[in-house]
């Protein structure tokens, strides 16, 4: 896998959780409507870490960056193999949720390491988030 491709995969997993939450946000408007807010706000976030991704491929900012050095030890599997989550209830959706969200932030603290600089803390700030929504959701999950 090259940058370019590790990119592509992050993109996607993004879109994925993206569309996860608002499937979320779907289920707890009818389900239990005061985590609705909570799965928007995530997806939210879910989408400007899409878009802070593109920007990083169009730019080819990791083109020549230290990570291509790591790419064999960045553990790329779990990210890879999380396919289309089709979750038949909340609880199932908030179980698929915390544990892609585990992986991104798992993802984005190894890429922080690595890199130096204006990206490292691209990528410190995305782990952060992704923390915050694994916290968030397993709060919903305590509570259904």
């Amino acid at each position: 896998m090259n940058v370019r491709e590790l990119l592509e995969a992050l993109i996607h997993q993004e879109n994925e959780l993206y569309n996860l939450h608002k499937l979320g946000e779907t289920f707890a408007t009818f389900e239990r409507a005061e985590f609705a807010d909570t799965f928007r706000l995530i997806a939210e976030e879910e989408l400007r870490h899409r878009r802070t991704l593109e920007s990083i491929l169009s730019e080819e900012s990791l083109e020549g960056s230290e990570v291509i050095d790591y790419m064999d030890v960045l553990s790329l599997e779990p990210v890879l193999k999380d396919k289309r989550a089709e979750p038949s209830s909340l609880e199932e959706l908030v179980v698929e949720a915390i544990i892609r969200e585990q992986h991104a932030y798992e993802m984005y603290s190894k890429l922080s390491k690595i890199l130096k600089g204006p990206l490292s803390q691209i990528f410190r700030m995305m782990a952060g988030e992704e923390l915050k929504h694994v916290y968030r959701l397993r709060i919903v999950y305590e509570a259904l």
